[in-house]
């Protein structure tokens, strides 16, 4: 490819994504993933039901995205031991939309924390 086209493809890349640094892109769906189970449990709290149950549906979307974004070739045990919390977060979420079932969301959020917290500190040190 070309230097012309890999700055266009470079610049449409930006445009698509709104950032050139797809660690970024990963640090933001962990904060809002973090965040919806945060609400979930709020919501719980506050005898919110349905909006626990949207918050916990978005969550759970998240943590799916989060699933594929895996780099399972070449993330090694990583990407696996990752792919395992990501699929505890994708339980927890399903049992309470299903079952009004809260008792793995307190984990979930611990979980999520717990990776949200390490990959600021990736994306910290990069920057």
């Amino acid at each position: 490819m070309s230097i012309k086209n890999q700055k266009y493809q470079k610049n449409l890349n930006d445009q698509l994504l709104g950032t050139e640094d797809p660690k970024i892109i990963i640090y933001e769906l962990l904060n809002g993933l973090n965040n919806k189970l945060g609400d979930t449990l709020l919501c719980i709290e506050k005898g919110k039901n349905d909006d626990a149950k949207k918050n916990a549906l978005k969550a759970q979307n998240i943590a799916f995205a989060l699933r594929k974004a895996l780099d399972h070739k070449d993330g090694g045990d990583v990407a696996k031991n990752l792919d395992y919390l990501y699929a505890h977060i994708h339980v927890a979420t399903d049992k309470f939309i299903k079952n009004d079932s809260d008792k793995l969301l307190n984990s979930a959020l611990l979980v999520s924390s717990e990776i949200f917290s390490g990959w600021k500190g990736l994306v910290n040190k990069i920057a």
